[in-house]
């Protein structure tokens, strides 16, 4: 299981702050795209409007949305405007 955490707006947008996606392993583009799809709203992620982070590794260093994430791992959803 990959567990997914939505902070701020994105949880409300979503539904839900804390989801668990059940993939042995997942591309990060592949995981936005499933949680957009299973959304009520129109709501869209995109990685120029939102800080995505893999094991507390924002994924601009690692392979950006081809980053794969593991069973066991976490992604972090992150609005850029946030608080402390």
């Amino acid at each position: 299981m990959i567990k997914v955490k939505a902070y701020g707006h994105l949880g409300r947008a979503l539904g839900k702050k804390e989801f668990e996606i059940d993939k042995n392993e997942i591309k990060v583009k592949d995981i936005l795209a499933l949680i957009t799809s299973s959304s009520d709203s129109k709501f869209r992620i995109s990685p120029l409007t939102i800080l995505i982070v893999v094991n507390g590794v924002e994924i601009s260093a690692l392979d950006q949305e081809d980053t794969i994430v593991k069973s066991g791992d976490e992604l972090a959803l992150i609005p850029i405007t946030h608080g402390g």
